[in-house]
């Protein structure tokens, strides 16, 4: 079983990269700094790896949350230029 990702061509740097998803780097510089001072303080590398874990778990729900309230929007936005008439389901009051 081959676990590395394939090679591809980057063009672009991380930090271009997430130039365009400053919450991502954020969390991702945030991650980093909850690794030092877990260290820091005295954490094992085996705990510190396991809080690694599961940050990086928490931000790849985030960002597939994000990204699928991106994939939403876009189709709204899609479905209300192709059919302008149609109506738009808001809650009554």
């Amino acid at each position: 079983m081959n676990d590395e990702l394939p090679s591809t061509k980057r063009t672009r740097s991380l930090d271009e990269r997430f130039a365009q998803r400053p919450q991502t780097y954020r969390r991702l510089h945030e991650i980093a700094d909850l690794m030092d001072r877990a260290l820091a303080g005295g954490a094992t590398l085996d705990e510190a790896e396991a809080m690694a874990i599961e940050q990086i778990r928490k931000l790849g729900s985030e960002l597939l949350g994000d990204w699928a309230q991106a994939r939403h929007d876009q189709a709204l936005a899609q479905a209300r230029k192709d059919h302008p008439q149609s109506s738009k389901h808001i809650k009554k009051k």
